[in-house]
Order: structure tokens, then sequence, then C-alpha cells
């Protein structure tokens, strides 16, 4: 059985590694000179292996129930024993809700993650040829003629197409194997950004840019809110950036594709209710006396944030607390909770982790075979699912391509 995978990431990796494993002739053909290239990018450069707290349920895109249903066979705990058993160690780190769930190489380095794969796949015996892309595929009766763009030709038994999306096309994802999948008749959900920053036209954008602080965001689309998230936000001169503006994005860039009003809502106290909150201020308002204005938010907010947010208000920077009347108070107190920012885009997939859309699930089987061509599987980020921050998408990398690569094989 000779299997040919067609994309070096991680999840082109996997199935090398579980294929070899089970007996069969693999070889990889990757575009690029560097297996596991976006590997090196992943978690800041520390690779965010899964989650130990794991929630299929936050997977989206219309392979997303198939996603939550092959994580049960290869959840969280498999792919930690698996990087132990290559030789890479985990730990656990604190995630962006406080929880130790996030799981890291002990060394938190990715580059030892993306070798550790690669040598694997050296043990195993899978032939390895980088820069190598892949122009076109054809079947011809039972057997896979696969051309390159040098015009050079390769036979397999069984195709796996882990191309990648296309987010970070530095990486090698530019989308190409979608073309490859659409050679056989597979169609495609139209792929978006996700995982990246979003941008808005707000003067409160050049106001606030360079600040980074905490705050619970809401993302509402036509005036309903759609998801929560909560952790360090990052004002820009473009809109905004951050772990939990990430986690919406996707939900987001849907939305102002169907042309749908995208806002979001972020809430700079979200401990203490809004009445809590004004009385919090009154008790300050007193305190501070002939104090300046600006010190009635010292310590609730950082002070670069002070003085675009006594202007919200409608209170000058330099007048005495005393000053302040009760209205002001209350829209300090209600701009606190509810600083809103429309959203007109979002970057794009040069400054994105991850793509949302794909081939969708409608075309393939539970076994990531192509339901178009019997032995063409998919596995990874080319599948129309995507997850939030957080080990999400590399779970689904090291879960598909262990499926793709043990059917393929058998």
């Amino acid at each position: 059985m000779k299997i040919t995978i067609i994309g070096g990431g991680a999840s082109g990796m996997m199935a090398a590694i579980t294929a070899a494993a089970a007996g069969a002739h693999v070889e990889i053909l990757e575009g690029g000179p560097l297996l596991g290239k976006k590997i090196l990018s992943t978690g800041n450069g520390r690779c965010n292996l899964t989650n130990i707290a794991l929630d299929t349920s936050l997977y989206q895109g219309s392979a997303a129930k198939m996603a939550a249903a092959l994580i049960k066979e290869f959840p969280p705990r498999d792919t930690i024993a698996f990087f132990e058993k290559i030789g890479i160690p985990t730990v656990t780190a604190a995630s962006a809700r406080g929880n130790d769930s996030w799981v890291y190489p002990a060394c938190k380095e990715a580059s030892a993650v993306r070798k550790a794969l690669e040598l694997e796949c050296e043990r195993l015996g899978v032939a390895i040829l980088t820069e190598h892309r892949v122009e076109t595929i054809r079947k011809i009766e039972k057997e896979f003629l696969i051309t390159t763009r040098e015009g050079i030709q390769y036979q397999a038994d069984r195709v796996i197409l882990s191309t990648g999306g296309k987010a970070l096309p530095k990486s090698g994802s530019d989308g190409s194997g979608y073309e490859l999948a659409a050679s056989f008749g597979h169609s495609l959900v139209p792929p978006l950004p996700a995982l990246g920053a979003l941008i808005s036209d707000s003067s409160l954008c050049s106001a606030l840019a360079g600040i980074r602080a905490d705050a619970a965001v809401s993302l509402i689309v036509n005036r309903s809110v759609t998801a929560e998230e909560y952790g360090e936000i990052q004002y820009t001169d473009y809109g905004l950036s951050g772990i939990p503006v990430f986690q919406v994005s996707s939900r987001a860039v849907r939305a102002l594709t169907e042309g749908k009003q995208v806002m979001l809502r972020l809430d700079l106290i979200p401990d203490v209710k809004m009445n809590d909150l004004f009385l919090k201020l009154s008790e300050r308002k007193i305190r501070r006396g002939l104090h300046e204005s600006g010190t009635l938010l010292l310590g609730l907010v950082p002070d670069k944030m002070v003085p675009t947010l006594l202007k919200l208000a409608g209170i000058r920077l330099h007048i005495p607390c005393s000053e302040i009347n009760r209205d002001a108070l209350m829209k300090l107190a209600y701009t606190l909770k509810n600083l809103e920012f429309e959203i007109n885009d979002a970057k794009d997939f040069d400054a994105c982790q991850v793509t949302s859309g794909g081939i969708p699930a409608s075309e393939v089987s539970l076994n990531l075979e192509s339901l178009k061509v019997r032995g063409l599987y998919f596995a990874g980020e080319i599948l129309d699912v995507d997850g939030p921050c957080g080990g999400y998408n590399l779970q689904w990398a090291w879960t598909s391509g262990y499926k793709a690569g043990s059917e393929a094989a058998r």
C-alpha cells in the first residue's frame, strides 16, 4: 500500500506517522522547504498542542459535528501520550479563563515539536520530499497520478490532502489544496480569515491605540449578543486585537459577509454591576473632592484610557471631582460597562491564524474519505471546521491526521 500525503504540516505529519506505523509505504510531498513550518508560529512560538478541558461544542463549520465525533477517538489525552512517546513531555498552563488547561511542550518551543514529528517520520521510513508543489492529481483506474510543478510524476494507491487553508500563506497554506479537491468535483465553503484582529473605523481606535487591558467582550450581531469572551484586549489604530477578539473573529467575519451589523462591546469592569459601579464612583467623587476629575478612575483602568473615557461621559479632564454631577457619573459608569466599536472588516489571511471554511462535511465520510472519489482522504484545516484559541485547531490537526492516516492504511 503506497500512500502519498500532500502537505507536510501538523495533520500531514501525523497522518504519515500513523500510516507508516500501520505498515504502509508513505511519502510526503511538501511545497515548501520545511515540514511543519506553520507549527513554528503556533502559541506565539510555544506551540499550544491541545487543551485538557477541550469543549467540542466550540468548533464551528459544517464539519464541527464530525470533529467532535472524531476527537472522541483521538482525544487530548492521546495527543499528550503521543508526544510523550516521541520525546516531547508536556506541561499545562493557565488558559484565558484562568484554569490550567492549555497544554504546551515542557520546553515551550514549537521548533522542538516540529523537529520531533519530522524525526519520527524519518524513523518510520517516510519519504520526505520538500519543495515539491503538486499541480494536478488524476485517478486512473485504481491508482492516483500526481504531477508536481516541475513535471515530476508520482503514483499512489491512496492520497491524503492535508494542504491547510489560506491562513498564514507564507507558511505554505495558500489555498492550493482547494483546487486539487475541486478537480475531483468537491465544492468549497468560502474561506475566510479566523483567529485574527478586527478592524473598526471608530475614532476610539486612534485615541486608545497602544493600550493593553483586560475586558469582557461581547460580539453583537444585528443587536443580539452571539458570543462572549474575556481577556486582554490590545487597542490598535485600526481596531481591536488580543485573544478574546480572536475568539469571536470567525463569527464576526461570517456575519459581515452576510451583510449584518457587527459590534464589539467591551465591559472594562466586568466584576462590578452597573449600580454598584455607580455607587463606587460616587464614593470616589466624595473622597477625591477637589482633586482633578482624572483621579476618579485611578486604579480602575489604565491611565492612558482616562481622558477618552471622561470625554465620552461628558466630563472635562481637569475640573475638581466635586463638580461632577450625578448624571455624568451615571454616564461614566455606563461607558465603562459598554464601550462599543462598530466592526467593519477583519485582518486578512496574512495576519490571521486559522481559516474558516473549506471542504464541506457533506462531501466527506466520517472516515475522512472523499465521497466523490475512493481513496482520497482529507486531514486538517482544508476541511470546513475551525476552533478557538487554546489548542483546539492543533488538536483537530492531530485527530484528523491520525484518522486519515489509519483509514488510508487499512
